[in-house]
């Protein structure tokens, strides 16, 4: 009898912790922040110089997700753009609808770009931030530049321009040689790849290596040597 008395105490023990701990227990905000990718951490940059020249609006995506459980209901996301940037809203860009949809733990929001006149000769920004929202707090943290930790900041860099990829001379110009703007532009076109910048894996970087070289030989074969606008013949290692 004595045993069954003691495992009845300790039972009743056992529940009035756990009831007290469920009290005391925090329960964090909802939070919103930037997911990232490994090609492009931190930024999109787009040019429509690497587009038909009748393209004059195109969509780039804000990938967004939260801290915490999804709910049935929609939820308004809200972020700032910062004085920083370039781009004017209504004239050079517009966004689809700040919103995390019912039941969603991610969502992309378009932001719709388009193609001006100044763009010719200027790169323009748009520098986000998460900020506060009646349903959401930022989310990680908040410090730019630092990859690792900040997710709530985000930029879109675009122009109309034919530049020389970032990452040319660290990375491409080992698998594609000397840069011109020839040799880029048929390197588009040849392959259909618009965006040298991201990471391109070794697997992606032996068939764009295969593709350009099997091109510029038919290319030759049908009009002679290419030349660049130094009037130097456009090779690939």
């Amino acid at each position: 009898m004595r045993s069954y008395i003691y495992y009845f105490l300790l039972l009743t023990v056992i529940l009035a912790a756990c009831g007290k701990d469920d009290r005391l227990m925090y329960k964090e905000d909802p939070r919103v922040y930037f997911s990232r990718f490994a090609t492009n951490p931190d930024s999109t940059d787009y040019s429509f110089g690497v587009k038909a020249a009748t393209l004059m609006t195109d969509t780039v995506y804000l990938t967004l997700r939260i801290m915490g459980t999804a709910t049935d209901k929609d939820r308004e996301i809200k972020l700032k753009i910062a004085d920083s940037s370039k781009a004017k809203a209504g004239y050079h860009y517009n966004m689809g609808p700040l919103v995390m949809p019912a039941n969603a733990y991610e969502v992309r929001i378009p932001v719709y770009l388009y193609r001006k006149p100044g763009l010719k000769d200027s790169i323009v920004t748009i520098d986000f931030t998460v900020v506060e929202s009646k349903d959401f707090k930022p989310g990680y943290g908040d410090k730019p530049g630092l990859n690792v930790y900040d997710r709530q900041h985000y930029k879109i860099s675009f122009n109309d321009q034919l530049l020389k990829p970032a990452s040319w001379d660290s990375r491409l110009a080992v698998s594609f040689g000397v840069y011109s703007t020839t040799k880029f532009k048929f390197m588009i076109q040849a392959t259909g790849k618009t965006d040298w910048n991201s990471t391109i894996f070794p697997g992606d970087q032996n068939f764009l290596i295969q593709t350009v070289k099997l091109a510029l030989y038919n290319y030759e074969q049908a009009n002679g040597p290419m030349l660049d606008e130094n009037g130097v013949r456009v090779v690939f290692p």
